[in-house]
């Protein structure tokens, strides 16, 4: 594949459950727009050396839980129009697989993730922030829907997550982003509206 020449990156952050992954899956599938996606969430570390109950007590909310060294080398590969290979991670067991996937450089990266700015490296590569805005209390509803069905969690255990991690995280580490984005989305609502007004906004 020929290089891209100077691709952006863009990241795209909110909540835990705010709507980033529907705002980006929207990107990915629009015919008008060449993006490549980066999930932060794929870049947890890896946790082999733990026990699966050591590794439950893990705080994944956390900015230390995810190797921003790796991020930051795959980004500026990806920033000189080469191709990478990203981690691919299993929630499941807390831990990462032993394959990766092969991701192309295009014109838009897209950096998707809660932790996507928390660290200072990643920040410096980061061209345009986008912030996915969504009441938390809509968030946490979303989140104990997806974990049940995806990551075979209860309700507790998911609240549990929310209201000792996920919430005090979001609130030290990603709400501050929201005064500082370029632009602000709603996590709620129409999605065709919001993929017109974003990509509007990529094209400027």
């Amino acid at each position: 594949m020929d290089s891209m020449p100077n691709p952006q990156i863009i990241a795209v952050v909110g909540a835990s459950g705010s709507g980033k992954s529907s705002v980006v899956t929207q990107l990915q599938n629009d015919p008008n727009i060449s993006v490549s996606v980066i999930q932060v969430d794929q870049y947890y570390r890896d946790l082999s050396h733990l026990t699966l109950a050591e590794r439950d007590k893990v705080n994944f909310d956390h900015p230390d839980a995810i190797e921003f060294e790796l991020l930051s080398e795959d980004l500026k590969s990806l920033k000189r129009g080469e191709r990478v290979d990203v981690p691919i991670y299993d929630f499941t067991v807390h831990n990462r697989a032993s394959e990766t996937q092969e991701i192309d450089a295009k014109e838009f990266i897209i950096l998707e993730g809660v932790l996507a700015l928390a660290d200072t490296q990643i920040i410096k590569l980061v061209d345009r922030v986008v912030f996915i805005d969504t009441p938390l209390e809509v968030c946490l509803e979303r989140r104990i829907k997806r974990d049940r069905m995806e990551r075979g969690r209860s309700e507790a255990s998911v609240r549990d997550f929310w209201t000792t991690r996920a919430a005090p995280m979001f609130l030290e580490y990603v709400a501050p982003w929201k005064a500082k984005a370029h632009l602000v989305l709603s996590g709620q609502e129409n999605e065709s509206k919001t993929r017109a007004r974003l990509i509007a906004w990529l094209l400027e």
